[in-house]
């Protein structure tokens, strides 16, 4: 159950190209979106993990691609363990999730458009290096039935007011859309509803920005010198009676496996998997530019694709054990994000107190819990997604 490495990413990878069950293959034809763990069926795992003498389940990464000869989508499962392509299946409807190289490429194709410079100049805007644009999903709409089989995306615009290190949602640039296609690198057309003043107040949010840190709060140091109660080996955690295994897939990000309470030698089951399913960020305003703004930050921008690397004393604090994880680019070059989830405990204040009224004799039990999380930015968001195990 332990995520792919960036080694077998890279197989996985290498597999599919020489493989591929469209032809010869193309690197200017497929984009990778991602390749994860092909998971094992419930009922599989656990015969597995009930039977010390059952074969070992196979190593297989099920790998999200973009076709943009065909403009469709494929999912294809690779065998590790065999070394071949099991199964290419091109997904006709939908779209597949964006990449972060279409967001950033899209912004760059989009400064340089004709149209939307007219747009900017009309607002007072030359400097198109200050302009950020950000590729939100489209959506199906009746009246946009013609170019439905595009892979689109409805870029809006905000504006940095200088070139150090503005803080751009602050100044949204409203009533510009741009429809532009992630297939062929190109804008369709450049929606102008009408000039509306963009706002001038700054949002920038670091010390030198709001005034000084408040000095009112002494530090807090967490020390455990006999280590942390938690043992780990690989992505298997045990703390206390609770097991389980951390995991990760570029679209959900954080991952809990098999997790369970152990005692008297037998594992009680609680969940199979728990990840966070979606995030559904619908606007629900009907201005031009807000009416059809609605994004699954999930399934459609991925959670784990845009996974922060966490910083020791800010994100988490204590005897923290960190786990790395691996993704791929578009171009199928894997890579290793550093620190993407942390584990550590926290006290957790009084868990049970009790006080003879006769005798004045006190009991009392400190509560802990355990805390596994992670951080993703998508856009202006920044998610935390954090998993407690209480005593």
């Amino acid at each position: 159950m332990e995520p792919l490495s960036v080694d077998e990413l890279g197989e996985a990878v290498a597999i599919l190209r020489a493989a591929s069950m469209a032809g010869p293959w193309d690197e200017r034809r497929f984009r990778f979106v991602d390749v994860a763990l092909l998971e094992p069926a419930k009922a599989a795992l656990l015969a597995s993990e009930g039977d010390s003498d059952a074969p070992e389940l196979p190593r297989e990464a099920r790998a999200v691609l973009i076709d943009r000869a065909e403009r469709t989508s494929v999912e294809a499962i690779v065998s590790l363990s065999d070394g071949k392509v099991v199964s290419w299946e091109t997904v006709a409807a939908g779209q597949a999730p964006f990449t972060l190289e279409e967001i950033l490429a899209c912004e760059q194709v989009v400064r340089q458009d004709a149209g939307f410079q007219a747009a900017m100049h009309r607002r007072g805007i030359t400097d198109m290096e200050l302009v950020w644009v950000d590729p939100w999903p489209f959506g199906v709409y009746e009246d946009e039935a013609d170019i439905a089989d595009r892979r689109l995306t409805r870029g809006l615009v905000w504006v940095r007011a200088d070139a150090a290190d503005d803080n751009g949602y602050a100044h949204p640039v409203e009533n510009v859309i741009v429809v532009f296609d992630l297939h062929q690198m190109e804008v369709i057309r450049v929606e102008d509803h009408g000039v509306v003043p963009i706002p001038a107040k700054q949002g920038n949010y670091g010390p030198g920005d709001v005034g000084p840190v408040r000095d009112d709060l002494k530090p807090i140091v967490i020390t455990q010198p006999d280590g942390p109660s938690f043992t780990v080996d690989g992505m298997l955690v045990r703390w206390q009676k609770w097991r389980l295994r951390v995991g990760f897939t570029p679209r959900e990000g954080l991952v809990l496996h098999t997790v369970g309470w152990e005692e008297d030698g037998r594992v009680r089951p609680i969940l199979h998997r728990a990840a966070m399913s979606e995030m559904v960020v619908p606007y629900g305003d009907p201005s031009p530019t807000h009416g059809r703004k609605n994004t699954y930050d999930g399934g459609e921008l991925n959670f784990g694709a845009l996974v922060n690397s966490l910083t020791l004393g800010c994100d988490c604090l204590g005897e923290i054990r960190y786990f790395d994880v691996a993704l791929v680019d578009q171009d199928g070059t894997p890579h290793s994000v550093k620190n993407a989830i942390c584990l550590h405990e926290e006290d957790y204040g009084t868990l049970w107190r009790h006080q003879n009224m006769r005798t004045g004799k006190t009991e009392v039990r400190r509560s802990r819990r355990l805390v596994i999380s992670s951080f993703s930015t998508i856009g202006n968001y920044d998610y935390g997604i954090f998993w407690y195990l209480y005593q």
